[in-house]
């Protein structure tokens, strides 16, 4: 039997703008400020309660869910999935836009508000001061709730129950020369790839595409993944995504993978506190 690919929505109808989406900020005609993602590690008191008084806000608002649900939508194809090859080309690039989307997303409610990275190299368990937020009040499409679990460590997968050390990223990751070989080892290639390896360890929300952005750790682990694409890009300038046509266009957004291939770039610059493993 025929493999059918799968087609992405390109209706751009159902994306919901209003005015304010719109309005300029910081001096006319100036450079928009470039935000700097931290540790998550490094939060000051203020930061860490920012970060759960945006999430805790955006879910009563209903905005938290929606953006769940994008990720729940496998026609973005943005993993890597059989018969699907453009997902591991869109897999970083689609998620750093996402990224974008939240980050912005929670500003209407925190405007400091920024995505720290959780440093899972060589770690043993999540920042302390999120062990116990785990927000109720998620729903998926269905408006079924979505509880948040975790029991870190305890994967029925041996494989998955340690995280990856920072020895191993640099030999299976960052020594690679090419961006598919980058993408596919930082993914889940086997063995598995850190990003496959993390949301397994998690044992809980995280471990399910469709569940796993209900766990605030989700932005986190992916911010940490866009950190090291980040460092790898530095020394690869010259190594990117190769799509073209609808595949190049990170639905639902109508930005194009060239769109975000520089952190420092665009509408929302950014950086990292962080420039090495």
């Amino acid at each position: 039997m025929a493999t059918k690919r799968v087609t992405r929505s390109t209706s751009r109808a159902s994306i919901t703008r209003s005015f304010a989406d719109h309005v300029l900020t910081g001096t006319p005609g100036a450079p928009p400020p470039t935000l700097q993602r931290k540790s998550a590690a490094s939060l000051t008191a203020a930061e860490q309660q920012a970060f759960k008084n945006a999430i805790t806000r955006a879910i009563t608002d209903g905005a938290y869910s929606t953006l769940v649900r994008i990720h729940a939508n496998m026609s973005h194809d943005m993993h890597t999935m059989p018969h699907m090859p453009a997902g591991t080309q869109r897999f970083l690039p689609w998620h750093r836009l996402y990224l974008i989307n939240f980050e912005q997303a929670m500003q209407r409610f925190e405007p400091a508000f920024f995505v720290p990275y959780w440093r899972w190299m060589d770690q043993s368990n999540i920042p302390s001061w999120m062990t116990g937020f785990k927000p109720a009040g998620v729903t998926d499409a269905n408006g079924k709730p979505i509880k948040v679990t975790r029991n870190p460590g305890k994967s029925p997968d041996a494989a998955s129950r340690k995280l990856p050390t920072s020895q191993t990223i640099q030999t299976t990751v960052m020594n690679a020369t090419n961006y598919t070989a980058f993408t596919l080892a930082l993914e889940g290639a086997q063995p598995y790839g850190a990003h496959n390896l993390v949301h397994m360890w998690f044992d809980g929300t995280m471990s399910n595409v469709p569940t796993a952005p209900a766990d605030p750790m989700f932005w986190m682990h992916h911010a940490e993944l866009d950190r090291i694409w980040w460092i790898w890009q530095q020394s690869h300038p010259a190594q990117n995504p190769s799509v073209t046509g609808a595949d190049a266009v990170l639905d639902p957004w109508p930005e194009q993978v060239s769109a975000v291939l520089s952190i420092s770039a665009g509408s929302h610059p950014y950086t990292y506190d962080r420039s090495q493993l």
